[in-house]
């Protein structure tokens, strides 16, 4: 039960209307005179209205300058010591307006108001134990103001003063009656100090009060299922579900005290009766489907289970988006690909705004293999989170998949300038423009994205790889080549593709039978490769061995290379660069 908080301004209004110039300007002072000389009260009054005037113009920090030269005119005046303190709790400098609150307070001790903000400048300055107090001598000394005990008791909660807390609720309870919320509130104080009888017995004066209020009774059998009497907890659950067959609640607490006797399968029947009710509360099901998905692969029977109440979730909140986009995350982390995308693409009818919606729906377009449906989806993305560098890394991926290299490297530009916190991100970005500016012959700037790879990460064997054959294949920079290539082969020597680049670059160095050597040992790792062959073919034909050539270009278009230039080495026995 939340006390019912004033309009801030209302006290100032009050005052800015009030016609006794004594209150206006002096406050009460508990009696005391402070008859300021004329020049004074001219230069207070002034101020003071002009402090009133900021306040209610939201105009914080001038206002606090106003009253602050009041204070200085008339140190004991406890409505501007009051009106400072409010301005700077305004600007939650809580700490500050405290103590200018305390003196009001001291001054004027039957002012509501001065305590009202003595309490909350406890409260926000983590003084929680002074703020109990100050709620609870507000709510006894003051009518009209009980609601504070509730305040009180929280302030005693967190400084786990428990049984103050209670005090508090009894005396609110007395005044205003039974009802839920203090009922509630009691009875977790009393699980807290292990008093079940007591939170029985709590529990027994709402349900009394309010005898047709079900959900009372399920909160009653959730205490004797806490404290472990189970018998008497289905007992209670029996007679609520005699009443109503379908309430949610009883079927999930059922459920609950299924599980944790391992009889999985009948705490999965009463969540199957909770999920298919669309009446039931859906963040608890959205609460509980959660719960599930982390653990859907531990078993078939889990994972089963997951997809079952996801199915059941939609089926009762068709148009609720965050039903369909759990149950196609559901979908997605068991690769059913097709069906996720639907019920991604349900969502964005509405809704855009969430990021992993738009990773997850766009890597099912990946997995599907849709790629021009993939880019798409990763050009609305952007528009969705412009300032987001993976989704220019997507669209770039994608562009560059479907051989569009001048969109892949311009788009991976943009993402990579954008910048990210995600060094691999930053790396694939530097890829995709690394290897699609080298499509376009564009090899300067190719040259220069593999540069800036190898600074984030030296080690990267991708790079190293795929930058030193494309320099073996220009003939430039050979040496730096060899270097890079030696560096992927100290990493990983089996490598059949690092073997192969190795020896093609010691090949375009005329190191003919120091390239045999690597590219045999390629050859040996994958012998249908039709690359490999046609290298080797190469290498044997520059150590004269024509007829090895020969035979190794035969391979080479027998596992699928067709290229003219291949069919031109095995007719005519030469070499065609």
């Amino acid at each position: 039960m939340k006390a019912i908080r004033l309009f801030p301004f209302l006290l100032l209004l009050i005052l800015l209307a009030c016609k006794n110039q004594q209150v206006a300007t002096n406050g009460n002072n508990s009696g005391q005179s402070n008859r300021l000389k004329e020049s004074d009260q001219r230069a207070f009054d002034a101020a003071f209205y002009e402090g009133n005037k900021q306040l209610i113009l939201g105009n914080y920090n001038d206002a606090i300058n106003y009253f602050k030269k009041c204070v200085v005119l008339d140190p004991k005046n406890d409505a501007t010591l009051y009106l400072l303190a409010k301005a700077y709790n305004l600007t939650h400098q809580f700490g500050v307006s405290l103590p200018y609150a305390q003196e009001a307070g001291k001054l004027n001790d039957k002012n509501v108001w001065y305590q009202l903000l003595i309490a909350d400048d406890l409260k926000k300055t983590d003084k929680s134990a002074e703020a109990a107090k100050a709620f609870e001598n507000i709510a006894d000394k003051f009518k009209t103001y009980e609601t504070y005990y509730f305040d009180a008791s929280e302030n005693y909660i967190i400084t786990k003063k428990f049984n103050d807390a209670l005090r508090c609720l009894d005396k609110l309870e007395k005044i205003s009656g039974v009802n839920e919320e203090i009922s509630f509130k009691k009875e977790d104080l009393y699980i807290k100090l292990s008093k079940k009888d007591a939170a029985i017995s709590e529990m027994q004066k709402l349900i009394a009060a309010y005898p047709n209020r079900s959900r009372y009774k399920v909160a009653l059998a959730e205490i004797y299922f806490g404290f472990k009497e189970e018998d008497k907890a289905n007992e209670v659950l029996k007679k609520v579900l005699t009443a109503e067959p379908q309430m949610p609640e009883a079927h999930l607490l059922l459920a609950s005290i299924y599980r944790s006797k391992a009889e999985n399968e009948k705490s999965f029947e009463e969540l199957k009766i909770v999920f298919v009710n669309p009446d039931a509360d859906v963040r608890k099901k959205l609460e509980i489907l959660s719960s599930y998905i982390p653990v859907m692969d531990r078993s078939i029977t889990t994972k089963s289970h997951t997809k079952e109440l996801g199915a059941l979730l939609v089926q009762a909140h068709p148009e609720d988006d965050a039903c369909n986009m759990i149950y196609a995350d559901i979908l997605y982390y068991d690769d059913q690909y097709l069906e996720a995308k639907r019920y991604y693409l349900l969502v964005l009818k509405s809704n855009h705004s969430s990021f992993s919606m738009w990773q997850n729906l766009i890597q099912c377009e990946d997995q599907l293999k849709n790629y021009e449906e993939a880019r798409g989806h990763s050009e609305d993305a952007i528009e969705a989170f412009p300032a987001q560098a993976v989704f220019y890394y997507y669209k770039a991926h994608f562009a560059q998949l479907l051989n569009d290299y001048s969109t892949a490297a311009a788009t991976a530009k943009i993402g990579y300038e954008m910048g990210s916190d995600k060094t691999q991100l930053l790396i694939q970005l530097l890829s995709i423009m690394g290897d699609a500016n080298n499509e376009l012959k564009n090899f300067a700037a190719s040259d220069d994205a593999f540069d800036k790879i190898l600074e984030l990460d030296p080690a990267n064997l991708e790079t190293l790889n795929n930058y030193s054959y494309y320099l073996s294949l220009r003939k430039e920079k050979l040496e730096k080549a060899e270097q890079m290539s030696k560096k992927t082969l100290d990493i990983d020597p089996k490598n059949a593709s690092y073997l192969d680049t190795y020896g093609w670059i010691l090949y375009q160095e005329k190191k003919f039978a120091e390239a045999k050597v690597y590219l045999e040992k390629a050859l040996e790792q994958q012998p249908k490769n039709s690359v490999l062959n046609e290298h080797l073919g190469d290498v044997y034909f520059q150590l004269q061995q024509i007829d090895s050539a020969i035979a190794y270009w035969k391979i080479a278009r027998d596992h699928g290379n067709t290229s003219q230039s291949l069919n031109q080495k095995i007719n005519t026995g030469k070499l065609i660069e």
